[in-house]
């Protein structure tokens, strides 16, 4: 894989990189980790291995990036939704609303994620929590813990008192628990699942509608 000290990515480089992890996500998808290899992966893009490994040197390197690329993939979804909103409820409105709408429109992310969590082993020791964690990118996903909407929302009164810790984790839960629903039954209704959060949870934190 390319150092630190050499020149930066190119354009054409990132598109490359871009594409490799695209066809790394599909076909862990639809084979599974334990049959993942370079060589299958390489052949999806149309390459050969040697440019996968250029790109990337080895498979753990190339799992960072498709974690990467999953975070970034969310917030992209899930930030500007919330930012677009002015007051406390909206905002949390939306981030339950654009969580649940990334999870459905994203299985096949959603199903090479939990081939990955199942089935590969970091190197080095790492937690799977720590996989494509760039310092920058672990700021950003500050953006996806609801805690600083329902903190704002007591602060200006507009959400009645309640543990902030304890309801976060309560929506934290209840928007990621659709992963297994929506992967496990084709028909379930993720966008009707997200109004009955938002319904739950705006009494819940007492918004006056």
């Amino acid at each position: 894989m390319r150092s630190d000290n050499e020149k930066p990515i190119t354009f054409t480089q990132t598109a490359r990189r871009t594409q490799i992890v695209a066809c790394a996500i599909e076909v862990i998808a639809e084979i599974g980790w334990a049959q993942t290899s370079i060589r299958k992966i390489a052949d999806r893009v149309g390459v050969a291995m040697s440019a996968v490994l250029y790109h990337f040197g080895n498979k753990d390197n190339l799992v960072d990036a498709i974690v990467e690329e999953m975070y970034r993939s969310a917030l992209a979804v899930v930030v500007p939704a919330v930012t677009a909103e002015t007051t406390a409820s909206g905002k949390l409105d939306a981030y339950i609303r654009a969580n649940i709408a990334y999870f459905h429109s994203h299985r096949v992310h959603l199903t090479a994620l939990t081939q990955i969590s199942t089935s590969y082993k970091p190197s080095g020791g790492r937690a799977f929590e720590e996989l494509g964690l760039k310092p920058e990118l672990s700021d950003e996903l500050a953006a996806l813990d609801p805690t600083a909407i329902l903190v704002a929302g007591q602060q200006d009164r507009e959400f009645g008192e309640f543990p902030v810790t304890s309801m976060a984790i309560a929506v934290r839960g209840a928007v990621n628990a659709v992963v297994e629903k929506i992967l496990g039954d084709p028909d379930f209704d993720a966008p009707a699942y997200g109004e009955d959060l938002v319904d739950i949870f705006g009494r819940a934190v007492g918004v006056r509608r």
